[in-house]
């Protein structure tokens, strides 16, 4: 028997057909989880952009996130089994993503694992890192930080830059068998930032930025937040305009320029936040008046 009817095989056994899918409310559970990890076809489309974007970006664009009518559901469940069929670990990984986030099917966790394994032994980079995910955060699994780490690791190496975010938050926070290193957090989110990750770039910033870390470096921090802030990450221009206010003499900012200019520019990226501290700069100017 030929490869590609071994697959044709295997997934006939495992994909029910589209009028044997159970459709469903999302429990609360899923709804708190709903978006984690990414699948492969926004990934595909996006690229055609030519420029690199972002982990939430792709999440937002994710077109099967909101894919509730049942009709439409169930025509592109036909349309993605078939392409399994033929072996498509694109179509894998996304029939796994609808089984672990769909906000209509109901959740098949173990089954979206096995899909997930199956797509990333074709090729799947996004499987990898959706197999990450799934341990990470214990959707129908044990939560197992440790296998977290070698699949995010493996998604990077396969071309997933927002893995190396993810590898730098594990080692930042710590968590059940993973101890807190900065050190480590610091270089993975260089990676990430290397890769031009605007989300890295803002992690590094902030933790290098932080004087309980064992990493602390203003300097560093302040040039990855600026660069953050500047490739259009609001977190970024947010946590600038707060440091700025917050410490007006170490750098010096005697007149309030520096927050100044930041917070209108998180204001200019859509930040609620810095229209906030707008509102209680002009509240304080006329109490100043008074």
């Amino acid at each position: 028997m030929s490869k590609s009817a071994d697959v044709f095989n295997l997934m006939d056994n495992l994909l029910p057909l589209s009028d044997q899918v159970e459709l469903g409310e999302p429990g609360e559970l899923q709804r708190l989880y709903a978006g984690i990890g990414m699948p492969a076809l926004r990934v595909a489309e996006l690229a055609e952009q030519n420029r690199l974007f972002t982990y939430h970006e792709i999440k937002a664009a994710n077109p099967l996130l909101g894919l509730t009518d049942p009709i439409r559901l169930r025509r592109r469940y036909e349309q993605l089994r078939a392409q399994a069929l033929q072996g498509d670990a694109d179509a894998l990984n996304d029939l796994g993503w609808l089984w672990l986030n769909g906000s209509r099917l109901e959740p098949e966790p173990l089954l979206a694992k096995r899909l997930f394994k199956i797509a990333a032994v074709l090729g799947s980079s996004e499987a990898l890192f959706n197999l990450a995910e799934q341990a990470f955060y214990g959707k129908g699994v044990m939560t197992n930080p440790a296998l977290a780490i070698e699949y995010y690791e493996q998604a990077f190496e396969s071309g997933i830059p927002c893995a190396a975010k993810s590898l730098g938050g594990l080692y930042e926070r710590g968590d059940d068998g993973v101890p807190i290193d900065h050190a480590k957090a610091i270089d993975w989110y260089k990676r990430g930032a290397d890769e031009q990750d605007t989300m890295a770039c803002f992690l590094h910033g902030r933790l290098a930025l932080d004087e309980s870390s064992s990493e602390y470096n203003p300097a560093v921090g302040l040039y990855w937040l600026q660069w953050a802030a500047m490739s259009g990450e609001v977190f970024a221009s947010e946590h600038l305009a707060d440091f700025y206010r917050s410490t007006f003499d170490s750098p010096p900012d005697p007149n309030g320029r520096l927050y100044c200019f930041w917070r209108d520019v998180a204001i200019s990226q859509g930040s609620s936040l810095a229209e906030e501290m707008l509102a209680l700069d002009g509240q304080c100017q006329l109490a100043s008046n008074r």
